[in-house]
């Protein structure tokens, strides 16, 4: 049986503006610094309160068992921590692709951390969670700050930071990319130098040492990327796939995206600046 408590929430996408490799640990993570942007657009997610103590997820996962899903992972780390009895539905309407460098996955995870932590009356900090996330990868604690941030160390050192808020256009090569094959790659940059904060507000340095490794490999975001930079300027988030551009006004979005060929996906999205909490 299922009460009618339910909670329906955006799990936002987020772009890497800029991406620089500054070292490789011991353990072979990568040192970074990346900004990340979140957006006003990305996966639904419902909340259903159930009277079973169970956790069951409904959405679009084709082979993946879920309890290897991230979002599975991130209520069973709430467990020890809830003060309900109640059970949890988690319906997913998947709109970020798979493998896309856009944070699906992460932002489901941190997602169902910061709501499972309110209804499940967990009663932990944003920073609590922020360290709880940081078990489930790299990129998830920043979704759980829910706010715009520099990002250092391996991606979980952050510090909130706000641009002007631009219009983006989403670009989508139709392929994914496995971002262990990039940070693997020999030919990428891994002694670049860290930037000042207030520099991520002039985008001639939103870099990424990621891009020439995958123009070199994939050849179908090749392809898109020269498509499109004939039109504007382009930049990939993270280990790619998804390319971006960005716009002073909504009308300037449009115009691209009529200028490309139709048979290019793109989405138009804003950036988010406000915290949810």
């Amino acid at each position: 049986m299922m009460t009618t408590d339910s909670i329906l929430t955006t799990s936002p996408a987020k772009i890497n503006l800029m991406l620089r490799v500054l070292g490789q640990r011991d353990d072979g993570y990568h040192l970074l610094q990346t900004y990340f942007q979140l957006l006003d657009w990305g996966d639904g997610m419902e909340f259903i309160l159930s009277e079973e103590d169970s956790i069951s997820i409904n959405g679009q996962f084709p082979n993946l068992k879920t309890e290897d899903n991230l979002i599975y992972k991130a209520a069973e780390l709430l467990q020890p921590h809830k003060k309900s009895s109640q059970g949890i539905i988690i319906n997913v309407d998947k709109n970020i692709p798979q493998g896309s460098g856009l944070g699906g996955g992460s932002s489901n995870a941190a997602t169902t951390l910061r709501v499972l932590n309110d209804i499940w009356q967990c009663q932990l900090s944003n920073r609590q969670l922020q360290q709880m996330a940081i078990k489930l990868g790299a990129d998830v604690p920043v979704f759980v700050l829910n706010s715009s941030a520099m990002a250092s160390g391996i991606g979980e050192i952050l510090t909130p930071y706000s641009i002007e808020p631009y219009y983006f256009v989403l670009v989508f090569p139709q392929t994914g990319i496995a971002t262990a094959e990039v940070f693997s790659s020999k030919k990428l940059l891994r002694d670049q130098q860290a930037i000042a904060i207030e520099q991520i507000n002039d985008p001639k340095n939103w870099s990424n040492a990621c891009l020439p490794v995958v123009l070199e490999n994939y050849p179908e975001v090749a392809q898109v990327y020269q498509r499109a930079a004939k039109f504007s300027a382009i930049f990939m988030s993270g280990t790619g796939s998804t390319l971006f551009s960005y716009f002073h006004t909504l009308a300037e979005a449009q115009q691209f995206i009529n200028q490309i060929p139709q048979a290019i996906k793109t989405q138009i999205c804003r950036a988010r600046h406000v915290s949810l909490n």
